[in-house]
């Protein structure tokens, strides 16, 4: 979508961007970083025997969700945990701390990296994850597009932090308005939408997906089917940060 590297994407490289089948449904919710880390972390964590251990933790847990819920957590008749439902508990408290940890290390960073406000590299973050984006490239992104300007302007009318060109945000989202893609939120929704759009369409390639961002799915399908490669060096750029 910048104007860093040629050759431009035309109006048709657009119109022929084709979503496949299954992003062309609605997509389910993904998992958040801290199921991610659940994950990762249950297995390790059961028939290790810390049920005992950790049953203050998992009982601070377990009465906080029913009060939000608004049942009687400390009900003297209330089940017992079983030691797997306990493990597991605890491994999804770990997995949330851990992705809470990574969040503020990552945010740290790139407002040492970037020298941007911690309040634009929390909000690239979040709407990031929130795209299932991996936090890292939205930044490399970004830095790419708009060098963290949220008014930048390319000369092909491509607007805001991501360079979102007017007619793929009304794509993205009909109604869009131009100047509403000065808006730092609604830039970083929109951008990082259509990136993980292109990176289910190449099939989880990022690079290609990257690519198609910069050049048009349009541009990077023709020199596909050519046999050529629509490296421009690009991708490399953002993947770099």
């Amino acid at each position: 979508m910048s104007d860093h590297a040629t050759p431009r994407r035309r109006k048709e490289d657009f119109d022929e961007f084709e979503m496949p089948p299954v992003a062309q449904r609605q997509r389910s919710a993904r998992p958040s970083r801290s199921r991610e880390f659940f994950e990762r972390f249950r297995k390790p964590l059961i028939g290790l025997g810390i049920a005992g251990a950790a049953a203050p933790l998992i009982r601070e847990s377990a009465e906080q969700a029913a009060g939000d819920a608004g049942t009687e957590a400390e009900s003297p008749t209330a089940t017992p945990l079983s030691a797997e439902d306990t493990e597991e508990a605890i491994a999804q408290r770990i997995g949330e701390e851990r992705a809470s940890s990574d969040r503020d290390q990552l945010v740290s960073d790139a407002v040492g990296k970037y020298g941007i406000t911690h309040a634009l590299a929390s909000a690239i973050y979040d709407n990031a994850v929130a795209a299932n984006i991996d936090p890292q490239l939205a930044y490399g992104l970004v830095k790419t597009e708009s060098s963290f300007k949220p008014r930048a302007k390319s000369h092909v009318g491509a607007l805001g932090l991501t360079q979102v060109m007017p007619r793929t945000a009304r794509w993205l989202q009909p109604g869009t308005k131009a100047d509403q893609l000065y808006d730092q939120d609604t830039n970083l929704r929109l951008g990082f939408k259509y990136l993980r759009q292109l990176i289910d369409k190449y099939e989880g390639d990022t690079k290609l997906a990257l690519l198609a961002y910069n050049r048009g799915p349009g541009t990077v399908d023709r020199v596909l089917r050519q046999g050529g490669d629509p490296d421009n060096g690009y991708a490399r750029k953002v993947m770099e940060g």
